[in-house]
């Protein structure tokens, strides 16, 4: 089996931005943290500590800088590709959350853009057979146009294509369905083109609008021509709406470790707060928070009624032994919130980043084979090339407080994140 380090991936990656055409320089700085124990994915989840199983993150960061062959001094950031991976060892489940995908738009004049091959080749990392973190694995994202991402000004040059919501939506759906078809080709060679095999390995791809039908969507994606992206003629189905009523969904989410009396694991159902994840710059986790607090304020309610009812009654005021005395509110006794995972995704289309006017989308790809062992691996030969999780975060503050505007700023920018990768980064690796 291959190895799965942070140089593994860069080798990985390199490789694939090869075949891009024209001739220019590229550089490539792959920032992982190790795995650290995350409590943040589901935040007010209903299951005990005690319970609650062990999840691992992951923070990388892949910049790809480019120059003309013969000018390497003038290098300058194009591309930039930000990702989370959850780890579920229990469960033998992963969750790949794409952040931010950005460029700057000053690629090389006659070379290709590294962004559409950059994207690919890391998920691509993520779900081939000999480098996927788990037998279960989960890409999700949400589309919003955005004039940029992580490289700030970037939209002031003249070379930047800016998406519209639409054609953000179509590029994304093009991109993933590309990764299916990818993936089952490079399974059937692995396997001989053995169909009993392939068989085995199961995707589920789904896509949301919130503030749009089926039939709306499907119009306006067919309409609408993703930039940089060739037309797709595909079999994948695609599944409109959420993914958290799927089978696969409790192996994704955080449920309870305790078990029945015969030893088996013990599942109640499933609560909002206990399968649908809070990523980072997420608004179904801003909604969920406020439901959250909603929860509590009205937890809290009626005990504080039921204590001024009894300090008003003079017949029962000596009596502080009753069974309706105010009883302090504890998270093992938190009930579910009377809102299901249908009225959540219904009440989503009317929050403000989903009804603003523009287009925005929830992407989720699914892939289950379960005679895959699980990779995942927390030993120090696993964690060979990671940076602490901290240095990706100073990085990736640095790379928000620079400025791409121009071809000029652009180039002083990248010159400075670099001695900025150089400084903070030196002997880690």
């Amino acid at each position: 089996m291959p190895a799965t380090t942070v140089p593994a991936l860069r080798a990985h990656l390199v490789q694939d931005l090869q075949p891009l055409p024209g001739s220019s320089n590229l550089v490539l700085h792959v920032l992982v943290s190790p795995h650290r124990k995350c409590t943040g994915l589901f935040p007010h989840t209903t299951i005990s500590q005690k319970q609650r199983p062990k999840i691992l993150q992951q923070d990388y960061l892949v910049l790809v800088s480019q120059s003309p062959s013969n000018d390497i001094s003038a290098m300058c950031l194009v591309s930039a590709v930000e990702v989370v991976l959850y780890n579920m060892p229990s469960t033998h489940a992963s969750l790949v959350y794409i952040s931010k995908v950005d460029s700057t738009g000053q690629v090389v004049p006659g070379a290709g853009s590294p962004t559409v091959a950059l994207v690919k080749s890391l998920l691509r990392w993520f779900t081939h057979p000999s480098t996927r973190p788990s037998p279960l694995v989960r890409i999700q994202l949400f589309a919003r146009a955005q004039n940029q991402y992580l490289f700030p000004n970037s939209s002031d040059h003249p070379g930047k294509r800016v998406l519209t919501d639409v054609k953000l939506c179509r590029w994304w759906k093009d991109v993933l369905t590309g990764l299916v078809e990818k993936h089952q080709e490079e399974v059937k060679q692995l396997e001989g083109n053995a169909a009993t095999t392939v068989s085995s390995v199961l995707w589920q791809c789904f896509y949301l609008f919130p503030s749009l039908s089926l039939m709306e969507a499907e119009y306006m994606l067919k309409n609408a021509k993703s930039g940089g992206q060739p037309e797709v003629t595909t079999s994948t189905a695609w599944v409109y709406g959420h993914p958290y009523a799927s089978p696969h969904s409790r192996s994704f989410g955080i449920t309870s470790t305790s078990a029945n009396d015969n030893g088996s694991p013990h599942e109640t159902p499933l609560d909002i707060f206990d399968h649908i994840p809070t990523f980072p710059d997420d608004p179904k986790a801003r909604f969920l928070h406020e439901l959250a607090a909603t929860d509590k304020a009205e937890a809290s309610a009626p005990a504080r009624k039921k204590l001024k009812a009894r300090h008003s009654d003079s017949i029962d005021q000596e009596d502080e032994g009753r069974e309706d005395s105010p009883k302090p509110t504890t998270s093992s006794s938190k009930k579910a919130p009377s809102i299901s995972q249908e009225e959540f995704w219904e009440r989503m289309t009317f929050r403000q980043e989903c009804s603003s006017g523009a287009v925005t989308g929830f992407f989720t790809v699914d892939l289950e084979d379960d005679s895959t062992e699980a990779l995942t691996s927390t030993n120090s030969e696993a964690e060979v090339g990671t940076i602490p999780a901290p240095m990706v975060a100073r990085i990736m503050a640095s790379l928000g407080n620079l400025d791409f505007g121009s071809t000029e700023k652009a180039r002083h920018a990248t010159q400075l994140l670099t001695e900025s990768i150089k400084g903070l980064c030196n002997g880690l690796a």
